[in-house]
């Protein structure tokens, strides 16, 4: 099925490289340095993703100057604390480790699909232009489903006949059905790329298409009305979301074609008997209800309340040292593939699967795993873990992980426990006393910063980590700026 555009896209430009901004707003330069605490930096475009991509609580989420000095008093504040972490010779858990690495190496991977899918596009404005015309039709598409047995007979039919002609030669009880479609509906991709990028003919046979295994669709195109954009916003609106969607479509496209011949010639074969054990297995871990799985996760990595954890992973353990499968010419343990999955968690293409399902799927996500495995191999042979933006963003989940660390170890939190916030204020005025020669805040840059007000919760879609920001830290509601050193990181 067919979305206008992916999250995935949205989420893309928001974060990394949008419009003409590139690598700019992500480097060391002095113009988007907002703070620094010790060799820490706060860039203007972090705290504005920390404010808006996740949820701020009600005491900083508007955008007067009050709340945006709560918010940076939280984000200088996560900070002190990943310092005192350090400090203090606290550790991470390998869980936690991994997950640090992980979010580095999804972030190299993404800077591979600049690099080598929207770096080679070339924009056809004549394309967008007709696209944007066909993007503002809705179509009435009258249309049968067939049994997959007539896919031949009509394959070979639609050459010479119309779709009532095609109905009553193959099966006249059939009857054809009328919809109203637009370019936000749902459908398959071939139907959409023929709607809304060809420009279809009135009355033409499409078809047949494939639904699933068991059915197949033919259509045509009765007629389409053509909505009128009237406001100079909403044309551009519907411009720019169709020029980004043309965008991705094309950088996906090159970038496929990078990744085939990255991949060319690798293999990967499973131990049948041992996989169908694992999947077993792995299965009660993937399909449990939805909350009790994320309890399990968050509990593996904060090490917390641990009786809740599943009996499965201990289940696999039994097997960690049976061969899975090979991959070229080498064989991976269950536990090897573990390991690989503590850095990538599985993602499965098919959201909806299911216990009859899982296995197949199950060996889609593997397959797909040891392909971001060979692109963040080639990412760091290109030494593209070196680059600012992706050193950023270690840093920030570093930091993130580390102050939530010690904010549980110093005021001994449990997992069913909270501290008042004005506790937690009491160490962070502390620190921001012992630290405040060492911090500097650039007030005439910051002042200038707008923020939304409107609670978002921003996520990938079809990656390994769907947060695109870590949770916004709940440290401090002091709105004062009394410490740090008021500077101009311009001069």
């Amino acid at each position: 099925m067919n979305k206008v555009y992916s999250l995935f896209f949205i989420v893309f430009l928001f974060n990394f490289w949008s419009c003409d901004k590139k690598t700019d707003d992500l480097s060391l330069n002095p113009p988007n340095i907002l703070a620094t605490i010790l060799d820490k930096p706060i860039m203007v475009n972090d705290f504005i993703k920390r404010c808006e991509y996740v949820p701020r609580p009600a005491y900083c989420r508007a955008n007067n100057y009050i709340h945006k000095k709560i918010a940076l008093n939280s984000l200088i504040a996560e900070k002190l604390l990943s310092i005192e972490f350090d400090k203090e010779n606290l550790q991470m858990s390998e869980a936690q480790k991994s997950i640090v690495i992980g979010q580095k190496e999804q972030a190299m991977r993404l800077l591979m699909l600049k690099s080598f899918g929207y770096d080679s596009v070339k924009i056809d404005l004549e394309n967008v232009r007709r696209r944007v015309l066909l993007d503002k039709r809705t179509y009435n598409v009258r249309f049968v489903t067939l049994d997959q047995k007539y896919n031949k007979v009509a394959d070979l039919l639609s050459r010479k006949i119309n779709l009532y002609q095609l109905i009553k030669k193959i099966d006249s009880s059939v009857q054809s059905e009328n919809k109203l479609l637009t370019n936000n509906d749902e459908m398959l991709d071939k139907v959409h790329n023929i709607l809304f990028k060809q420009e279809p003919l009135k009355g033409h046979f499409y078809g047949p298409f494939n639904i699933n295994k068991n059915q197949i669709i033919c259509f045509e195109v009765d007629g389409w009305k053509t909505n009128v954009d009237v406001t100079e916003k909403a044309k551009k609106e519907r411009w720019e979301s169709v020029y980004n969607a043309y965008q991705e479509e094309e950088a996906l496209q090159h970038y496929g074609k990078y990744v085939r011949r990255l991949m060319k010639g690798k293999s990967l074969s499973y131990n049948p008997e041992i996989f169908e054990i694992f999947s077993n297995k792995l299965r009660k871990i993937y399909l449990i209800e939805k909350e009790k799985k994320e309890a399990v996760i968050n509990n593996k990595i904060w090490e917390i309340n641990n009786k809740t954890e599943i009996t499965s992973f201990a289940d696999i353990k039994k097997i960690n040292s049976e061969i899975l499968l090979r991959h070229d010419s080498d064989d991976y343990t269950v536990q090897d593939l573990l390991n690989l999955i503590k850095k990538h968690p599985l993602v499965f293409r098919n959201k909806r699967t299911n216990k009859d399902l899982f296995s197949n799927e199950l060996k889609y996500a593997i397959a797909d795993l040891f392909r971001d495995f060979h692109i963040t191999k080639m990412a760091y042979n290109l030494h593209l873990d070196n680059d600012q933006s992706i050193k950023i963003i270690k840093e920030k989940w570093n930091d993130h992980i580390k102050s939530t660390v010690y904010k549980k170890k110093y005021f001994g939190l449990q997992y069913d426990k909270t501290v008042p916030l004005n506790v937690i204020s009491e160490k962070i005025d502390s620190l921001q006393i012992v630290y405040s020669d060492m911090i500097k805040i650039d007030t005439d840059k910051f002042e200038k910063i707008q923020l939304s007000s409107i609670d978002m919760n921003v996520n990938y879609s079809n990656q390994a980590y769907t947060k695109l920001e870590p949770s916004f830290p709940i440290l401090t509601d002091d709105h004062v700026l009394d410490y740090g050193q008021k500077v101009s990181f311009d001069d």
